[in-house]
């Protein structure tokens, strides 16, 4: 006889699996279609020239960390998580997927709202 817990457990198992796989099935099919420029120039594997952009009167830079790319607002390095092929977190929005670094970025200053990104990381100086 199955119990309420066992059946709670398949349930949130099941839901689970069906999330991953509809995440997976949106990175690989976002992959085929087209995509802008700049999207191209900020996450295109075989660009090694950075990308700079002003956006909403900040400056946004995209460069190669070896084989990553890396995020900069206003000369500030912005800390992104790499999620699989096609997903950033950013130290700024950790909630918000984002599918290129620069669409990371923009959110980013977005969520500024004209503050200044600070260092992520040990330094407390004052």
């Amino acid at each position: 006889m199955l119990k309420r817990r066992d059946l709670m457990k398949t349930a949130a198992g099941t839901t689970a699996a069906v999330g991953l796989s509809a995440f997976a099935v949106e990175n690989v099919g976002s992959r085929s279609g087209p995509a802008s420029a700049a999207g191209q120039a900020a996450g295109g594997e075989a660009d090694a020239a950075p990308y700079n952009e002003t956006y909403r009167g900040r400056s946004i830079t995209i460069a190669a960390m070896g084989t990553e790319k890396a995020a900069y607002i206003d000369g500030q390095q912005l800390h992104l998580m790499k999620i699989g092929d096609d997903a950033y977190l950013s130290a700024m929005c950790h909630y918000t997927v984002a599918k290129t670094p620069l669409e990371a970025a923009r959110t980013a200053v977005d969520e500024l709202r004209g503050a200044h990104l600070l260092p992520l990381g040990g330094s407390h100086e004052m």
